[in-house]
């Protein structure tokens, strides 16, 4: 075995501390009526940069995120579970569109998410609902009305935010304060527009190239492996498309934190699963290139593929925080507010509840 093999796989073969690991369920509830749309344009372009923003918090969390359209009483919604793969998370965003009939039951959603959705067992993790919309919130049945749902959802230590797309009338907006008052969570009032600031930078190009390199280094294996591969580089297009390369840029920061996790296609984020065996894996799931290597070989080109993806995420990491400089840089010479945007309401939301939950994060410079 020659002398770089044996120090790959020495690499690989050493301990690691295990590190304290926090839970996040973020679900959202996006009022997909008709003049809804762009405020679901705004969370298509700016979801990625929410999740940056999670990834700053310590202790490292896992994040998960579930989706629900409503708009149409309680006869239909559009209903994804909690889950840590966030390319489906952006898949499913992606097929968000303003096709319900108008009517916001804002309690009857939020039963919804409380009820159905798989929230996390850990006593420590930290649970959110944003429900997104606009008119008042003071409608559906009784039975269903938010005076009635949404103080279950603090009984089951779930809160509940409120984003408010409306016109500035104070007998709507009572209501929507009214909702996050009775389950310990925050009020915002944003554009209907969604508000979103993009400034374009002159690290944007270079991440969205970093990204490219990135994709380089991930293993495809088993029946998921090619529809994953798949879907990562169809959600790398998605993100281009919604927000350009600014917003691709923000994908590929989310992509560079450890809570991007492809384990269930990917050899290299698998065989870091505690319990995960490479002589488990048969030889005919294994990318072709593979299938002819030795144990010991196997090992190594994992080792060495891993090595590569820390060394891009190391230049994402670094030209990330040039690219927000350059941005909030720009926010003050331009006089700009990012008070009534939909991304900067669920950021500033997160940090101040994951805090009281003992998160900490990088502060601004």
């Amino acid at each position: 075995m020659n002398a770089l093999i044996a120090a790959l796989l020495l690499m690989q073969a050493a301990p690691q501390p295990e590190e304290k690991k926090g839970f996040i369920d973020v679900v959202f509830c996006i009022d997909r009526s008709g003049s809804m749309q762009q405020v679901i344009d705004t969370a298509k372009e700016k979801v990625w940069g929410i999740v940056s923003e999670i990834a700053k918090s310590k202790p490292t969390p896992v994040l998960r995120i579930g989706l629900i359209g409503y708009g149409s009483a309680d006869r239909e919604f559009r209903f994804f579970g909690l889950t840590d793969d966030l390319d489906n998370v952006y898949k499913n965003l992606m097929t968000f569109r303003t096709d319900m009939g108008g009517d916001e039951w804002v309690g009857a959603v939020v039963k919804k998410a409380v009820d159905e959705m798989e929230w996390s067992k850990s006593k420590d993790a930290l649970k959110i609902i944003f429900v997104v919309g606009n008119e008042t919130a003071a409608q559906g049945r009784e039975d269903v009305l938010y005076t009635k749902t949404v103080p279950e959802a603090i009984k089951k230590d779930i809160m509940v935010n409120a984003v408010y797309c409306g016109s500035p009338n104070a007998d709507e907006q009572r209501t929507w304060m009214e909702v996050a008052k009775l389950a310990d969570g925050a009020y915002t009032k944003i554009d209907l527009s969604g508000g979103a600031i993009t400034i374009p930078t002159p690290m944007d190009k270079d991440l969205v190239d970093l990204n490219a390199k990135l994709n380089g280094t991930y293993v495809p294996y088993g029946k998921h492996g090619a529809e994953g591969q798949k879907n990562q580089v169809e959600q790398d297009s998605n993100s281009n498309s919604n927000g350009g390369t600014s917003n691709g840029a923000q994908r590929a920061q989310a992509k560079a934190w450890s809570g991007y996790n492809c384990r269930s296609w990917d050899l290299v984020d698998a065989s870091k699963e505690k319990d995960f065996k490479l002589e488990d894996v048969k030889a005919e799931d294994l990318p072709k290139d593979m299938q002819s290597m030795t144990m010991d070989e196997r090992r190594a080109h994992l080792a060495k593929k891993g090595a590569e993806r820390d060394a891009v995420n190391k230049q994402i990491n670094e030209t990330g925080q040039k690219r927000q400089k350059f941005i909030d840089d720009e926010i003050k010479a331009k006089g700009l507010s990012q008070a009534n945007a939909f991304d900067e309401a669920v950021r500033a939301t997160i940090r101040s509840q994951a805090a009281k939950r003992g998160y900490s994060f990088e502060e601004k410079k």
